[in-house]
């Protein structure tokens, strides 16, 4: 009879060890994650503030995410890159991560103050810029339908606020290089297109057009509307930027976020479905923004355009109430009648404010807004801010805070300077700095000096009117900004020296060239 062995206990403790390790070798990560997973109790959150073109493929992405498995849940914000620049330039609360349509966006914040935002980020999708066009025997290709010479009635939106716009101009100017003259051939392919550009790229699909550029997406949505005209699209014979939704991490995110937005990158990079949102995956080596040529591309257009964002400051101190002889009005009257009729100088796009100055209008503050930024088309559509210019009254016996007000202007004006505009700051004057408890004329032009910025030119045009300017005065501030002073003794001739003054800043070429 065969007694059958005993298993001893160390040979049963080692079988259990060699059972575990097999376990931990083939599902220890599983068993890992599961372990981490219940840890995660408080996943941190990633605000994405994106382009509503992009959003829905975000928003997609984000609520497929396991977030217990990952501890982060992703929020999509949709909101336009303008708005979220402006949210930037003022300081106020950032999302973690942001996506505009395109690289432009980035590069406009940080010149229009925002100076913390990436200059660049990783495309997480990709539109290219098209040509939609109506007829289809009006050109073959991009050169035929908008080059030099080109007969299609063509539209573009500003450039400056329109990516697929700043694309096609860029694409005119780069025609024009190969003209005989190319500085001619460029004004004369973009002054028939600047005529009466859209402010927002949407109008153009309203407008009696033969042509204008715009984002494959948008003319797709465009052609599935129903009852819309059907438009053709023509793609570029040479690489134009597409719209490449830059993915970048806001420098004010948190570690968590800051994890969290990379995994949902590298989500976002590894296969989101973009087709049924009309985008493409996106091509690492699409055709970039040359800064520089998109500066000097953008500069040439605010010299044809005479788009500006143009800070007025009035003087509204108790000399303005002076009555001018010959006149039998005030000073103040007749600066009042030259700003109205300096709105007549402006491109409807043009974006103006108007402070009024004098000593303590607002509490210790020596200035106050009369009307807040809005465009010249704006302004004289509603009629308020015309009515409020022309109520404007001098004070009874307030002296001229001239040095406070000039050095707030221009800070204001610097804050929110536009790229693709001429920017400035105007101020217009009967007298001299009479402010015993203002910053001094050598602290003012200290200041300012720290304020230049070669790209981003901000001159000061300084108008005096009556015997009482100081000259001198006034031309120092204006020379520390690049600007000019203009001033006359006899106030009646304030009218046509403040349009002087400011067709002289606006000039169009080839008469003159823009800044």
């Amino acid at each position: 009879m065969v007694r059958p062995r005993r298993v001893t206990t160390p040979v049963v403790g080692l079988s259990v060890l060699l059972v575990l390790s097999i376990v931990a070798w083939v599902g220890g990560d599983a068993v890992i994650d599961r372990l981490n997973a219940a840890r995660c109790t408080n996943p941190a959150t990633v605000l994405i503030t994106a382009a509503p073109e992009v959003a829905p493929a975000l928003t997609e992405a984000a609520d497929g995410l396991d977030v217990t498995g990952d501890c982060y849940r992703v929020e999509i914000k949709a909101e336009s890159a303008r708005e979220t620049t402006t949210r930037l330039v003022n300081g106020q609360e950032s999302p973690s991560v942001w996506v505009p349509e395109s690289t432009m966006w980035l590069r406009q914040a940080r010149d229009s103050g925002a100076w913390r935002v990436p200059e660049s980020g990783i495309s997480v999708a990709q539109s290219p810029v098209v040509l939609a066009v109506k007829d289809p025997a009006k050109g073959k290709n991009w050169r035929e339908l908008i080059g030099p010479g080109a007969k299609a009635v063509a539209g573009i939106a500003d450039p400056a606020k329109d990516p697929a716009s700043l694309s096609a101009l860029l694409a005119m100017r780069g025609f024009a290089s190969g003209e005989k003259d190319p500085a001619a051939a460029t004004v004369a392919s973009i002054r028939p297109v600047s005529a009466d550009y859209a402010e927002q790229a949407d109008d153009l699909f309203n407008r009696p057009l033969d042509v204008f550029p715009t984002s494959q997406q948008a003319l797709n949505r465009h052609n599935s509307t129903p009852g819309a005209t059907r438009l053709s699209a023509v793609v570029p014979e040479n690489p134009v930027p597409p719209l490449d939704f830059p993915y970048v991490v806001l420098p004010d995110a948190g570690e968590q976020q800051r994890a969290g937005a990379e995994k949902f990158l590298a989500r976002l990079r590894s296969g989101t479905n973009l087709d049924k949102f009309g985008l493409r995956v996106p091509d690492d080596k699409a055709v970039g923004l040359d800064q520089a040529f998109v500066d000097e591309t953008l500069r040439v257009w605010a010299g044809l355009t005479l788009t500006a964002r143009v800070l007025g400051v009035l003087d509204v101190s108790g000399s303005m109430n002076q009555i001018v002889p010959r006149t039998g009005t005030t000073r103040m009257a007749l600066a009042v009648a030259a700003a109205e009729r300096g709105l007549g100088l402006f491109k409807p796009g043009t974006q103006i404010g108007l402070w009024k100055f004098s000593t303590k209008l607002d509490g210790d503050k020596d200035y106050k807004e009369i009307i807040p930024f809005a465009s010249v088309k704006e302004h004289l559509a509603n009629g308020k801010a015309v009515a409020a210019v022309r109520a404007t009254r001098a004070t009874a016996n307030g002296s001229t805070g001239l040095y406070d007000t000039t050095l707030a202007a221009y800070q204001e004006a610097r804050k929110n300077w536009e790229l693709g505009r001429i920017n400035i700051v105007a101020i217009m004057t009967d007298g001299r700095n009479e402010d015993p408890d203002s910053i001094s004329q050598q602290k003012l032009l200290e200041e300012l000096g720290k304020l230049q910025d070669k790209r981003r030119p901000l001159p000061v045009i300084a108008i005096g009117m009556g015997p009482d300017v100081d000259v001198d005065e006034l031309t120092k501030i204006a020379e520390a900004t690049g600007g000019r002073a203009f001033t006359t003794v006899d106030p009646a001739g304030i009218s046509d020296i403040f349009a002087q003054a400011l067709s002289t800043m606006l000039c169009q070429p080839p008469a003159c060239r823009p800044q």
